[in-house]
């Protein structure tokens, strides 16, 4: 049902475009719709409105950035299909006036509002955050903030730019999502990050947000150059006392690039909670790290116990991955346990399995793909991680089958001993 809704939705929405719009790619398209004559058409429309209510979304045209505000934050418009005219949208916590926007100026969607720019063009629409100060993105019960903000039921984010979030912790998050209790999906397509500490979280973040699921999909996107603090293309992962979480990624065709670290997926002091992505002809590259997984992470005195990562990677590349940072180095990186705390931490039974398919990892540095059971810092206490696991299979052609063979580290536990039985193993 849902499959059909997709394809119905993006039917209605391409006719809704004005002509002069419509990208050139999909002029075949166009005559083909055509093609099926009116009765077919119709038989379309009966299906669309058989299969869903939502299938023929309101679609509300804004040209500046005051006709933007005024459509996100008006609770009428829940479901509506906001479609934004080419410019640069400058996001501000005062309006003209000199009136407090709501939510600092933040963009936060309605539960089923989607955004989208020019469908063709990515760069035609720019919303950027520059002029928003630290105030307008305050750390609370939703966890860090950002400037685009999605995760009430159905949201999307298309075709446009989202930049310079400087105060923020990334551009584009899905800190809404706390407050709903039901699964949130989350569509980000054709769509370009840069400019802030991260391009985007995808997060369950916090107690509140136990036993929840995001289910989220990452198409044809740019991460890059965002440079500040931690810098990281694209995190996710269940945080910060979420017990029984889940987030489940489909990322395909994305790029990564001019990050500390292109990717990270980390269940960072969480309990209990899962994350599946399924990664597909992405590319990350010119970062210090490619992607780095972690199956528990620990910072503090909080554990991340019981957690499991499952990474399957199709045609995915990690090149040239020899920027300077602070965190791990190389192309892939893979860690059962990682406990940062000098003052306890750890987390036990942690599983990571990763599943390589024809993937490509070249010219990185100190290696291309690495795999650690459990780590801790020399002085903290290795007791603290006991049964983590990674597990990684290298299948198909590219890497482990072909002229580049990978430069690959695999450890069990750091320190080596005793291992706490954590381990790595690998199925090549």
């Amino acid at each position: 049902m849902k499959h059909w809704e997709g394809i119905v939705r993006d039917l209605v929405f391409f006719a809704l475009l004005p002509v002069n719009t419509r990208p050139i790619a999909d002029t075949k398209r166009e005559t083909n719709v055509k093609k099926l004559g009116s009765g077919t058409c119709i038989l379309f429309w009966l299906i669309s409105l058989a299969l869903s209510p939502r299938a023929v979304a309101q679609v509300i045209q804004v040209s500046n950035v005051e006709e933007l505000y005024s459509a996100v934050n008006d609770s009428a418009n829940a479901g509506a299909a906001i479609v934004l005219s080419s410019g640069i949208y400058m996001l501000s916590a005062l309006d003209p006036n000199g009136v407090p926007r709501p939510k600092g100026g933040r963009i936060e969607l309605q539960p089923d509002m989607s955004l989208t720019g020019v469908v063709g063009d990515r760069s035609l629409v720019v919303i950027n955050a520059f002029n928003l100060p630290a105030s307008s993105f305050p750390a609370g019960a939703t966890g860090p903030n950002a400037a685009v903000r999605m995760g009430l039921g159905h949201n999307a984010l298309e075709w446009l730019t989202v930049r310079d979030a400087g105060n923020g912790q990334a551009n584009i998050d899905t800190g809404l999502q706390p407050v709903d209790p039901g699964t949130t999906f989350i569509r980000v397509a054709h769509v370009a990050s840069t400019g802030s500490t991260r391009g985007m979280n995808i997060l369950n973040f916090g107690p509140k947000t136990s036993g929840q699921t995001i289910e989220a999909d990452i198409i044809d996107s740019y991460f890059f150059e965002n440079t500040l603090g931690v810098s990281e293309g694209i995190r996710m992962g269940n945080f910060q006392g979420a017990t029984g979480s889940t987030v489940n990624v489909r990322m395909s065709g994305n790029l990564s690039w001019g990050q500390e670290t292109g990717r990270l997926i980390v269940n960072n002091t969480a309990s209990n909670s899962a994350v599946n992505v399924v990664s597909s002809g992405n590319r990350f590259y010119g970062n210090g790290a490619g992607t780095i997984i972690a199956g528990g992470l620990t910072q503090g005195v909080g554990r991340a116990d019981g957690n499991t990562i499952n990474f399957e990677a199709h045609g995915d590349e990690f090149l040239d991955n020899t920027r300077e940072t602070d965190f791990d180095q190389g192309g892939l990186v893979a860690l059962g346990t990682d406990n940062a705390s000098l003052t306890g931490g750890g987390g036990n039974n942690n599983s990571v399995n990763v599943q390589l398919w024809g993937c490509r990892m070249l010219n990185n540095k100190l290696s291309d793909l690495a795999a650690i059971g459990a780590r801790s810092l020399p002085s903290g206490d290795p007791s603290l991680n006991q049964n983590d696991h990674v597990t990684i299979g290298i299948r198909g052609y590219g890497n482990g089958n072909s002229r580049w063979p990978p430069v690959v580290s695999y450890i069990d536990s750091m320190p080596a001993t005793p291992d706490y039985g954590n381990s790595v193993t690998i199925i090549q």
